[in-house]
């Protein structure tokens, strides 16, 4: 808003930190501010550090002592709107409506300051879920003011509230002013574009997309825009393509869409500028003959793109990534194996054969990565011991994650390890020593008391519960183990200890 969104010269005055936390409608304007008296604005110093605070009845009472010192002074009517602010803050909405908003526009009808009133008077009744009065006090702001920049809040808001109504007209009717009408601002500027995108969208939903054109034109242009309708139309063309009686429609809107993407490739691919611009336009191709379920014409997206920049790896990954989509597998295989990248190509790889159960062979590739890639050994390294969780061999995933530095997450994977073995004691003694990581010490506490139940020691279990609400009060844990003790124990509990009725 141009009047809202001046830096105030208050900052002169004011530490910088304090006035940058001011909000648009909590800023005196800068003219108001040259006008005041060395002791008035000394006086709205100490209300404002009481608000920026979060002090708010101490606020309230120092714009009211301003209010009865400095009556006449030009910072009146900036001092009620404040101390209405304080009301709000303080959960006093009514108060701050009744005895101060409307203050401020009777009592200074022509100030700034009414103007910013009228508004917060609306934004109240909005947030306090007076739905009716909200609408009418916005509709009386925007016909009372129809060129003030705050018009477009006033709308915004008017806007929110049609979406939760679900009034669909209102809306669209709303976002057409927001986008075409707004006051000139910096805020209305981003306000506007965000409605356009708003805007499109919905006609291109309402099979409209020379209206969305038309709307997003003002805003983009080339590839530019090409890549925002292709953006916007993709929920339209997968939902339509889902339904057999929609999908002719969501094919021609897809074919639409692909058509506009190719026309804004460049003709100059050899340009360092063209060359990632082309790119991006065919990755958005390709994305859209996959909304519209068409992944053949996907694969041959990618093949041409191989063709006219170069097999790089991550043409290759999105190629392989297609066939794993497609269930082929080993064709993705084969195309990660071509990576340059060889690392990513074989973790890729070694990630497949996890997929597949097949903890052997992705194993083995896990074992050649270590070599290839010692700095990250570790990585590799705690994968193999999931692997081996993961087949059952649990003996062996505990000896592997025992070789990895990370504490105190692989005491947590041991203890599990130990837990599946039967081996209670052992997993309570890794959980003990886990607790010495104060974040993970809650979890650490609850698990021996899970861990106790398993190995049939309820009453040890029960102390193990009791000690987690004890320890740890404010934890989800504390909670979980609170309600545990309820349900399975009929055990009253605190989150500071325990009782038993």
């Amino acid at each position: 808003m141009a009047r809202l969104g001046i830096v105030l010269a208050i900052i002169i005055f004011f530490p910088a930190a304090s006035v940058a936390q001011l909000g648009a409608l909590e800023q005196m304007e800068v003219k108001t501010f040259a006008e005041l008296r060395e002791v008035e604005r000394y006086q709205l110093k100490i209300a404002e550090k009481h608000y920026l605070a979060g002090e708010f009845p101490t606020a309230r009472n120092e714009y009211e002592k301003f209010l009865t010192l400095y009556e006449k002074s030009p910072g009146a009517p900036y001092a009620q709107l404040m101390w209405s602010h304080c009301q709000v803050k303080a959960r006093n909405v009514n108060t701050a409506i009744r005895e101060g908003f409307q203050s401020v526009i009777e009592y200074w009808p022509d100030s700034r300051e009414a103007v910013m009133a009228s508004f917060l008077m609306a934004r109240s009744y909005r947030d306090i879920g007076e739905v009716q009065k909200a609408g009418a006090a916005y509709d009386q702001f925007i016909l009372k003011h129809p060129q003030d920049p705050m018009i477009t809040l006033a709308r915004l808001d008017l806007l929110g509230m049609a979406k939760v109504a679900k009034q669909e007209d209102k809306r669209l009717k709303l976002l057409k002013l927001i986008a075409f009408s707004s006051p000139a601002s910096t805020e209305n500027k981003g306000h506007s574009a965000s409605a356009k995108r708003e805007l499109a969208e919905i006609q291109i939903g309402n099979d409209a997309l020379d209206e969305a054109l038309t709307t997003l034109s003002s805003l983009y242009e080339g590839a530019e825009l090409s890549r925002e309708v292709c953006e916007l139309a993709t929920g339209a063309i997968r939902q339509w393509c889902g339904d057999k009686k929609t999908k002719p429609k969501g094919l021609k809107l897809a074919d639409t869409v692909i058509a506009m993407l190719i026309e804004s490739i460049p003709d100059d691919l050899t340009d360092e500028k063209s060359r990632p611009v082309a790119r991006g336009l065919y990755y958005r191709i390709a994305g859209t003959y996959g909304s519209s379920g068409r992944p053949q014409e996907i694969l041959k997206t990618y093949e041409t793109m191989a063709k006219l920049f170069g097999s790089d790896d991550e043409i290759l990954g999105r190629m392989a990534d297609f066939y794993k989509g497609q269930k082929q597998r080993d064709k993705a295989r084969a195309i990660y194996a071509k990576m340059e990248d060889q690392i990513s190509g074989q973790s890729a790889i070694a990630k497949m054969w996890r997929e597949e159960s097949q903890y052997d062979k992705s194993i083995e590739i896990y074992r050649e990565l270590m070599i290839k890639d010692a700095a990250k050994s570790a990585d590799y390294l705690s994968a193999i011991a999931e692997c081996y969780e993961a087949s059952g061999r649990f003996a062996l995933a505990i000896q592997t994650y025992r070789q990895v530095d990370r504490f105190p997450s692989t005491h947590f994977d041991m203890a599990r390890c130990h837990r599946k073995l039967k081996q209670c004691s052992e997993a309570i003694t890794l959980y003990g020593q886990a607790k010495a990581d104060q974040p993970s010490a809650p979890e650490a506490a609850i698990q021996i008391g899970y861990t106790y139940e398993e190995d049939s020691k309820p009453e040890a279990a029960i102390k193990a519960f009791q000690q987690t609400c004890k320890s740890y009060p404010t934890s989800a844990q504390a909670s979980r183990a609170h309600a545990h003790l309820q349900d399975k124990y009929k055990i009253t509990v605190t989150l500071g200890g325990a009782k038993e009725e």
